[in-house]
């Protein structure tokens, strides 16, 4: 069964989660200066407008696809897009990985932890998934305390989990269950 967006938006005093749009060009032109966030998602590399709503219209088809949501993490004043939270349905059904990235003037404020704390509340207690779940490369101190302030639990290290033209990284698998909350 497909994720609906929420509604109403997931909403803190600080952080907004809704729909990707083309009035948020401008996030996805810095999250693609970032030297991880391209690399470890389906940001451009190279920054165009065009490049951009090809990113954007992605997004919105991972609802309709059935492949999860993906959220504008955005600034509740003005609505300003700073980051994304992904939430990719899995098999088997009930499974769902979480992704996130802020892009890099809107981090060490603990919007991060805002965003990935009010979605992974949402997606366990109003859909049917059960198990949510993440995969942190070791070195990402700042994604593993966020995973851990947000009540995950570490399950242990995946070895050579993501590979790349020039290295196979670790991965730390972290998860969330319906029954920890």
């Amino acid at each position: 069964m497909p994720l609906e967006y929420p509604n109403p938006e997931l909403r803190t005093s600080r952080v907004v989660l809704r729909k990707w749009s083309f009035d948020d060009l401008a996030c996805v032109a810095e999250a693609s200066t970032d030297p991880d966030i391209p690399r470890g998602t389906t940001v451009p590399t190279e920054y165009t407008d065009d490049a951009g709503r090809d990113w954007i219209e992605r997004q919105w088809t991972r609802q309709t696809t059935g492949q999860g949501l993906s959220l504008a993490v955005a600034q509740p004043d003005g609505g300003k897009a700073v980051g994304l939270v992904y939430l990719g349905l899995r098999s088997p059904v009930g499974h769902c990985e979480i992704g996130y990235w802020l892009v890099p003037s809107a981090r060490g404020r603990g919007l991060g932890i805002e965003a990935v704390r009010v979605s992974s509340r949402w997606v366990l207690g109003e859909s049917a998934v059960y198990r949510l779940y993440a995969h942190v490369v070791p070195d990402n101190r700042a994604s593993l305390a966020l995973l851990e302030a947000c009540g995950f639990t570490r399950e242990g290290v995946l070895r050579s989990f993501l590979r790349y033209p020039d290295a196979d990284l670790d991965v730390v698998s972290y998860s969330l269950l319906s029954s920890d909350l």
